[in-house]
């Protein structure tokens, strides 16, 4: 079940959500990913979530966190969030998508999983301060915020999240995505949905355009996103007050070849 706004105050879920959320960050999503989330999913349907959960688990086991209540920055339609809530912890939820969040409503509501869900920004993360005991944000969302200053401040906000001794989780866009990136999952035509990725890149820019057509219906979208080096998102990490513990590879932990090259970023809040 989705919580509702009184029951998120509860001792059981102790994740106040929504109220604490700026008017102006609520404003500034209403586009994101609109017309995507319908078929976010059937693009998406092959994606391991379970294995990314166990990595993510994992992680936090290696540097001594219980985990009780994870937060689950940009979490678009739900799938870590329920995944995680499957396995019985106390997760909340926020994404700047109005659309990405409905479909993550009802992801939990026909499957009873029981997680908080807000609207919210990566930039002003509606959670209160130490909240949770594990917190992750996949799929290169930080990469979204193409300046500098706006991803230190998202990470500031993680740090702020996460309870003493917590574990942060960050999938940045990889390297091999950037200049190699993977041909077949660029071009889907499967359950009636037909769809083409295409992808220029201008220095650290990356632009990419989705054409799609499903139920006769054809649709177009435009992306932006800034790659971070290793060296800039190793910096941004210290400015927001996170130290850095490991990188952690997927593959071949995932033995998938869409998993070559992504890597999770494992850190805690500077003197936890």
């Amino acid at each position: 079940m989705v919580t509702r706004q009184n029951e998120l105050t509860s001792h059981y879920w102790s994740f106040p959500i929504g109220a604490c959320l700026p008017p102006t960050a609520r404003a500034s999503g209403t586009g994101a990913y609109r017309r995507y989330a319908r078929i976010y999913d059937l693009v998406w349907s092959a994606a391991p979530y379970d294995r990314f959960v166990d990595l993510c688990l994992a992680a936090a086991a290696a540097h001594g966190t219980d985990v009780r209540r994870v937060a689950v920055a940009a979490c678009g339609t739900g799938n870590a969030a329920v995944e995680l809530a499957r396995r019985g912890y106390r997760v909340a939820g926020f994404d700047l998508s109005p659309a990405m969040l409905a479909r993550a409503v009802a992801k939990c509501r026909a499957g009873g999983h029981r997680v908080a869900l807000a609207l919210g920004d990566l930039r002003a993360v509606p959670l209160r301060d130490g909240c949770a005991d594990l917190v992750v944000v996949l799929n290169a969302s930080l990469n979204y915020l193409l300046e500098p200053a706006e991803a230190t401040t998202a990470l500031a906000h993680l740090a702020r999240v996460a309870a003493p001794g917590a574990t942060v989780v960050v999938e940045p866009l990889s390297a091999r995505f950037l200049h190699d990136g993977w041909e077949p999952g660029r071009h889907l035509d499967r359950d009636g949905l037909r769809l083409d990725a295409s992808y220029e890149v201008d220095g650290d820019l990356v632009v990419e355009r989705l054409r799609w057509s499903l139920d006769g219906a054809e649709e177009t979208e435009t992306y932006r996103q800034r790659f971070y080096d290793d060296a800039r998102l190793g910096a941004l990490l210290r400015a927001a007050g996170l130290e850095l513990l490991e990188r952690r590879p997927m593959w071949p932990a995932i033995p998938a070849e869409p998993a070559r090259g992504r890597v999770l970023w494992v850190a805690r809040p500077a003197g936890s």
